[in-house]
């Protein structure tokens, strides 16, 4: 089924009056930005498809020309092969129940991560068991920096990662058992420090080289992760082409193919999150919307950036922001804890009846989204025209 399409926000306002909060995708990000990784990226670039499965968002990745996949789960296969049958898929979840592995060797899933002797013999095990051969089964061995600087908000180093001499241990084992084998890592989600790739790529070399001898004959791969970040404001991320630079240093350093696998840095500013505001008592700086972090914003609490924002009129006309003051903004549940973390600065006119636009809402919003009250996560719609943030620090101009 289509999704409701609008010419941009403030149509849909006007029209529409919702009393839902809506999720507002435009397909026009979403093939910019994947141009731009096509354009820069020096490898192969897959979607961590966790980032935003709405299957509309899928069909957008996939007609603006992406054909690889990270998938972390059974249910992420087969949304993406009714999608795309011919996909090439990446199981790279470093720890897979034994069903799911079966189910993606016959879903013809050939690529997986793992980082430890368990996971490579209990998918060696069923791949024996289903008449794969070694050779056709690519084997990504994922390491972790041992110093581990905090540059990932979510502590990934901390869940997943061989210490690279345990690296080095498993990428030998997975040739010695006949499989093709790669190295893979992540520098953090919204990484901010371009230079980490090339330091990653630099101790991937070193484990290749223990491993493989000097010349890592034998090494099929190095995909250098996720991380790439969106610019929310005040973050201070850098642009993409400085990441793309460190990946093309480090490089020059192996003989085998790189490839990277973004998620939130394809799809962040494809969508903004319209939300009416529900109740604004006179005097007071709280506004009561109908979303929360229990819907859209399920990520905010534990993480140190933030969406952009902006407020229209009940009608649709977008506020002046000459007058603006900081809001405390409370969910739609009955829980206290609903409540976005840090004040929104907006204009001090908003009211019961306007609504709120915040922007760079396409990465981890509806994936997460719950019912919790029996509030069901927002609807998505598609517009042709939506702002893009500028720079990371709040300034909108027009997109289409």
């Amino acid at each position: 089924m289509q999704p409701d399409h609008f010419p941009s926000l403030p149509a849909l306002i006007a029209s529409q009056k919702p009393s839902e909060a809506r999720l507002c995708f435009s397909p026009a990000h979403v093939r910019r930005r994947v141009a731009e990784f096509q354009a820069g990226f020096p490898g192969c670039t897959a979607w961590a498809v966790k980032a935003n499965p709405h299957p509309v968002v899928l069909r957008a990745i996939i007609d603006a020309g992406i054909r690889e996949f990270d998938v972390a789960s059974r249910q992420e296969i087969e949304l993406v092969r009714a999608a795309l049958p011919a996909a090439v898929l990446h199981f790279n979840n470093p720890v897979k129940a034994p069903e799911d592995i079966a189910h993606a060797l016959a879903a013809g899933v050939r690529s997986f991560a793992l980082d430890c002797r368990e996971e490579l013999e209990k998918i060696a095990a069923l791949a024996a068991g289903a008449g794969v051969p070694a050779r056709n089964i690519l084997l990504n061995v994922r390491f972790k920096d041992a110093a581990a600087r905090g540059t990932d908000n979510y502590n990934f180093h901390e869940k997943f990662g061989a210490a690279p001499d345990e690296a080095s241990h498993l990428l030998h084992r997975a040739k010695e058992r006949g499989f093709r084998a790669g190295l893979t890592f992540h520098p953090g989600s919204q990484n901010r420090n371009p230079a980490a790739y090339e330091e990653m790529m630099r101790l991937a070399h070193t484990i290749a080289g223990r491993a493989l001898g000097p010349d890592m004959a034998g090494l099929d791969l190095l995909n250098v992760g996720g991380g790439f970040p969106c610019r929310y404001p005040g973050g201070g991320e850098q642009p993409l082409a400085h990441y793309f630079d460190a990946v093309r240093r480090g490089a020059a350093l192996f003989p085998c193919p790189v490839s990277c696998e973004p998620g939130r840095a394809l799809v962040a500013d494809s969508i903004s999150l319209l939300a009416r505001i529900n109740l604004r008592r006179s005097g007071d700086s709280r506004l009561y919307i109908n979303d929360g972090i229990y819907g859209s914003f399920m990520e905010l609490p534990f993480v140190d950036f933030r969406p952009p924002a902006r407020a229209y009129s009940p009608g649709g006309t977008l506020l002046p922001e000459e007058a603006v003051q900081l809001f405390h903004i409370w969910g739609a549940t009955c829980d206290s804890l609903d409540k976005i973390p840090a004040p929104v600065r907006l204009p001090a006119s908003i009211r019961t009846g306007s609504y709120i636009e915040f922007g760079l809402m396409g990465a981890y919003t509806n994936a997460t989204a719950t019912h919790f009250n029996g509030i069901a996560p927002p609807r998505l719609v598609t517009v042709d025209r939506l702002a893009a943030w500028e720079g990371g620090h709040g300034k909108r101009r027009s997109a289409s």
